[in-house]
């Protein structure tokens, strides 16, 4: 077969190039199987559910959501709450994109088409219970812990459908339309990562929820382009250094029939950052509006009791995890950055706090028993992921153990009582292979390993497969910046140089797995791709994070000017050919690195680029810059527009016309700027396109302009 190279067509048209490779592993409540989503042979943006036997390796289609009612493929029939719950969470596809286990073990929810259904997947013929009434549209659908009820919201009320009753009860009564309940509001969603806004006790009695009013948010207006006109929308966008939505916890007594507020935000508690249900009582997470103190509190369920667990403090910013669990006798596990990487560490009812030994670095604590915790971090190499069990009664442990040996990215999920494990690996000579692993170190069984043959979607394609090298380099304060460098196909002579940069906090890019495509396909158009994680990205705690701290949009391009040095030694790279691009902060990054550091790069693309951070939310730029009242000279050189004058290179700006995250107004500023100075640009914007731009359509459209914008300008 003919070697074939990477398009933009190809990459995101079917069938899907990552083949059956599997996601969203659980494993099934009886521990003999597991389950997973894969996307559909015939559309590469429909997900269906797979099981997998783990004795006999046998898997089999368990569920394709075609049968629930089109299962949202539609998406204009999709209402507000839905199109912001599907972007906050970047869900992109649609069928199963998410799903739950029944404690019964032989039922599944399954969200679909703004209802949800109950599918008996051991059935004969797959039995199906639709929860909710006809003709409506919910969002935010959970069930219950003993599985007696689905919860939802509607029209901003919170509801339960009695399963085995067929009949709805309506909880709250709002009849404003700027108040929710049960749902996370825009920042706790899309900065916190809080995607609930209701939580279930234990017990069923209980049931927390959110009460969110946005009065107290400025109305301001966008204009959001459609394919077929323009509309203007009213939006309450919580600008940084202006007023946030007024956020309240509540709790719903099903026995009384009868609500109360449990937690109202105060000058030291601003933010419901998030909520655990415990036996007998909750905890919540909650933070200043400066991020730098986080304060743990315990609620009772039965009275108006609560207490401080834990208060942590810092002079930067304190980071949220998911990482809270909850042990017998009230002993809490959590962790914290204290030291600059992140800890383990258990907190006695007392308020005792006991560090547990553990890795480098902790990612994140995916299980606990009364003698370990489990979690997933790095050791020596920031640049891979392990499994790792921390002890909880030796005190004499020199370190935590790891489970995980082989070098590369390893994505674990832990059965319910954490004696196995499945390991979905990756590294840059394996696309993904999955395993069940005991924790006690006894049998491995391989259950898939996505094989690239003659038969696979992308075998026509690895023959111009090029494989990335790793290093490091140093920055000017003397920590590591780790890269990864991928080659042009078949190198001959000089080849230009793309920087694909995110460089903001959170993201790690440059990692020992199988990488993405979308390099590949910039390497097999001739490109050399260098990926380096500067200072301020994420994946190396806080003292890696807080050079950024008041001055964003600096160091991070002093970090990736130093990573240039590594073309040095590539006999491909023509070091006057180097062109930068990314999205969002990398948007960013790219306006930041042509205008700062403007000799070293020949052409930029910046797509959805946050031009001023006054712009931008507040719990997300107050957190790494303060507020603008405070820091009015970090806020103008950390400002792209204070820099355009010195935009000498060709620029590729692009920017979906409904982005609600990154407003459009970010790019109108930047393009009316560049007129005042009379600098030339080249522009694209996407109708309809919100912050993501994850349309095929737009896929195509955009990648194709910007293999052709750097074909010209790096030539």
């Amino acid at each position: 077969m003919k070697q074939q190279r990477l398009t933009p067509e190809r990459l995101f048209s079917d069938p899907p190039l990552t083949g059956s490779a599997p996601a969203d592993l659980k494993f099934t409540p009886d521990g003999q199987a597991l389950t997973f989503s894969a996307p559909a042979t015939d559309d590469r943006e429909r997900r269906v559910l797979w099981r997998l036997d783990i004795a006999t390796g046998r898997r089999s289609l368990w569920l394709d959501a075609r049968a629930l009612s089109g299962a949202g493929a539609d998406v204009s029939k999709l209402t507000a709450e839905e199109r912001a719950e599907r972007e906050r969470r970047r869900q992109f596809s649609h069928g199963v994109t998410s799903y739950s286990w029944h404690p019964d073990g032989r039922r599944l929810l399954i969200p679909a088409d703004g209802r949800a259904a109950l599918v008996s997947v051991y059935e004969p013929e797959q039995s199906m219970q639709m929860l909710a009434p006809s003709e409506t549209r919910q969002s935010g659908f959970q069930l219950s812990p003993k599985g007696t009820f689905a919860s939802y919201v509607r029209s901003g009320d919170l509801y339960l459908w009695n399963i085995a009753e067929d009949r709805e009860t309506r909880l709250t009564n709002e009849a404003d339309k700027l108040v929710t309940n049960g749902l996370p509001d825009f920042l706790a969603a899309e900065e916190m990562h809080r995607f609930q806004g209701h939580w279930w006790s234990p017990c069923e009695r209980y049931i927390a929820y959110t009460r969110v009013d946005e009065s107290t948010v400025k109305v301001s207006y966008r204009l959001e382009m459609e394919a077929d006109g323009a509309r203007t929308i009213e939006q309450r966008y919580p600008y940084a250094g202006a007023q946030n939505p007024d956020v309240e916890l509540w709790l719903y007594d099903l026995h009384e029939h009868a609500a109360r507020c449990i937690w109202r935000p105060t000058e030291s508690q601003v933010y419901l950052a998030r909520v655990h249900m415990a036996a007998g009582y909750l905890l919540t997470q909650t933070q200043d509006r400066l991020q730098q103190t986080l304060t743990l509190t315990r609620h009772a369920y039965a009275s108006t009791e609560q207490s401080t667990v834990h208060v942590e403090k810092s002079s930067t910013w304190i980071n949220l995890t998911d990482d809270l669990r909850v042990l017998e006798g009230d002993r809490v596990v959590f962790t914290t950055e204290i030291s600059g990487t992140r800890k383990a560490l258990v907190i006695e009812p007392d308020g005792r706090v006991t560090p547990l030994k553990g890795p480098d670095h902790i990612n994140a604590i995916i299980g606990a028993t009364e003698r370990l915790v489990f979690a997933t971090g790095w050791n020596g190499d920031a640049q891979q992921n392990h499994l790792f069990a921390l002890s909880l009664t030796d005190e004499h442990d020199s370190a935590a153990k790891q489970l995980t040996s082989e070098e590369g990215c390893h994505e674990i999920t832990m059965s319910r009582d954490c004696t196995r494990f499945i390991d979905r690996f990756s590294a840059p000579n394996v696309q993904v292979r999955v395993s069940v692993d005991a924790v006690d170190g006894g049998a491995s069984t391989k259950v898939h390993e996505e094989v690239i043959d003659t038969q696979h979607p992308y075998h026509p394609f690895m023959g111009n497969h090029c494989s990335p090298t790793f290093g490091t380099v140093t920055a000017a304060d003397g920590q590591t910046l780790y890269y990864r460098l991928t080659p042009p196909a078949n190198p001959s002579g000089k080849h230009a140089t793309i920087i694909y940069v995110y460089g903001g906090p959170g993201p790690q890019k440059a990692r020992k797995d199988w990488g993405t495509l979308l390099v590949q396909m910039f390497t097999q158009q001739g490109f050399g791709v260098l990926e380096l994680d500067n200072r301020g990205s994420g994946n190396r705690g806080i003292g890696f994070e807080a050079p950024i701290y008041r001055q964003m949009g600096s160091v991070e391009v002093d970090d990736q000017v130093a990573g240039l040095q590594v073309l040095h030694t590539c006999p491909w790279a023509d070091l006057e050919r180097v062109g930068v691009f990314g999205h969002s902060y990398g948007g960013y990054m790219t306006l930041m690195c042509l205008t700062r550091a403007s000799q070293h790069f020949r052409a930029g693309v910046a797509v959805a680029p946050v031009s001023d951070w006054q712009l931008y939310d507040s719990h997300y730029t107050e957190r790494y810059m303060g507020l603008p009242q405070e820091n009015a000279t970090g806020y103008s050189e950390s400002n792209v527009l204070t820099h355009l004058p010195a935009l000498q290179a060709p620029l590729l700006l692009m920017h979906g016309m409904a982005d609600d995250n990154v407003l459009f107004t970010h790019s109108t500023k930047i393009m009316s700027r560049l007129q005042q100075l009379g600098k030339p640009f080249e522009l694209m914007t996407y109708p309809g396109a919100k912050h993501s731009m994850q349309e095929r359509d737009v896929s195509i459209h955009r990648y194709n302009m910007i293999l052709d914008f750097f074909r010209r300008t790096l030539n």
